[in-house]
């Protein structure tokens, strides 16, 4: 028989940016071509999916689960849950993510990995609460947790889940689904995610992973951060810590590309979140976000895969790179946001993790990435926005 679910999975990594939503429906078709398979007797069905198994079903607590989701185009998270709407007693919808452990069945080592997402899910649901528990107002909050057991043709099977507040849709999906781009939104979301980071950065937590799909847009005015399960908590060891790169390595700091590690908490951890900070605004401006576009102006010899040597020693390279980064985007923007957007995004962005935030901060005793300055810089311009005056 032909291998048409293999020639579309090939089919299916061609094109990246839209990577999650043509695995959703190559799941889909090559369900049915097994299924038609099978009814011809010519292969065997395989298990389905604990994970996928939730449609109709009453969790605890009465939440009712309405349907699958399907993935946003271009939306680059989710690769290892399943969405849902679900509905609480008083009809209330809200999103579930249900943990998908499918993949571990067809590891080498099924029971570690096992063990590894386990672990990946406890710790995300700790930071959830811990979040919950401070109030931090710009970081989307589970509301409920737990697991349920669905049937399978391999006996039961316990599924994992979160539910969290159900949002209107990502930054990336708002920004491509606008008539036209909404200088005072972008400027107000700006702000709602600095000040999400703050929060968390008060309480010795990094996200690590701010990328569009990560931001969240509620009634189209306010956003939040999401997606704690890659973030850094100081004094505790996360299942993560070890990895090269904790987020996604598009969205990245080039520092972690090349596998630098800077041996100070502050500088690895929080100037990350800096960084990816400052790529936001390239991002809302330009569609590009930093570590792209630093990595298109760049020769292959210095690229991450190919350099041999000691980040210490590419910076330079990359240093140039990231020049003509601001230089393209200060010559995207309108003239009322040439003075300090640039500027903001040079400061955040350094390549340098240590020379990153404002120089004010950098020289003071306290927190030298604090981001309070671009709180109020964003705060500032939004408000200016909001009001016509840019």
């Amino acid at each position: 028989m032909k291998n048409v679910a293999g020639e579309l999975l090939i089919s299916a990594t061609v094109q990246a940016p839209k990577r999650a939503a043509v695995l959703y429906r190559v799941q889909r078709r090559c369900s049915r071509v097994q299924e038609s398979a099978v009814n011809c007797g010519m292969t065997t069905a395989a298990p389905p999916i604990p994970a996928m198994l939730l449609g109709g079903m009453t969790l605890s607590g009465g939440w009712k689960v309405l349907r699958m989701l399907a993935p946003v185009p271009g939306s680059s998270g989710g690769n290892f849950s399943v969405g849902y709407l679900v509905e609480d007693p008083n009809g209330a919808q809200a999103f579930l993510k249900a943990l998908d452990y499918s993949r571990a069945l067809s590891s080498p080592d099924p029971a570690r990995l096992l063990q590894a997402m386990t672990e990946s899910y406890n710790f995300e649901r700790d930071v959830l609460q811990k979040c919950r528990d401070r109030r931090m107002t710009r970081v989307v909050s589970a509301i409920a947790d737990g697991s349920v057991q669905v049937a399978t043709p391999l006996g039961p099977q316990v599924v994992q889940y979160l539910i969290f507040e159900k949002a209107d849709s990502d930054s990336r999906n708002f920004i491509n689904t606008s008539k036209s781009f909404d200088v005072a939104w972008a400027l107000r979301s700006l702000h709602h995610v600095a000040t999400g980071l703050r929060q968390m950065h008060s309480h010795d937590m990094a996200h690590q992973d701010v990328k569009p799909s990560n931001i969240l847009v509620f009634n189209n005015t306010s956003s939040k951060i999401s997606d704690v399960g890659r973030a850094a908590y100081k004094g505790h060891t996360p299942p993560h810590e070890n990895f090269s790169c904790a987020g996604d390595p598009t969205y990245a700091p080039p520092e972690v590309l090349y596998d630098h590690r800077e041996p100070d908490w502050g500088a690895r951890r929080l100037g990350c979140d800096c960084y990816l900070l400052g790529s936001m605004v390239c991002f809302f401006f330009t569609g590009v976000a930093t570590t792209p576009a630093i990595l298109s102006h760049m020769l292959p010899q210095h690229h991450p895969r190919i350099w041999g040597g000691d980040y210490l020693q590419v910076i330079p390279f990359v240093r140039d790179a990231f020049d003509k980064v601001i230089t393209t985007f200060e010559r995207s923007l309108h003239p009322s946001l040439r003075v300090v957007l640039p500027t903001v995004v040079r400061q955040l962005c350094d390549p340098d993790p240590k020379l990153r935030g404002h120089p004010r901060d950098r020289a003071s005793i306290g927190s030298a990435y604090s981001l309070e300055r671009y709180i109020s810089t964003f705060n500032t311009l939004a408000a200016r926005a909001e009001a016509q005056l840019l």
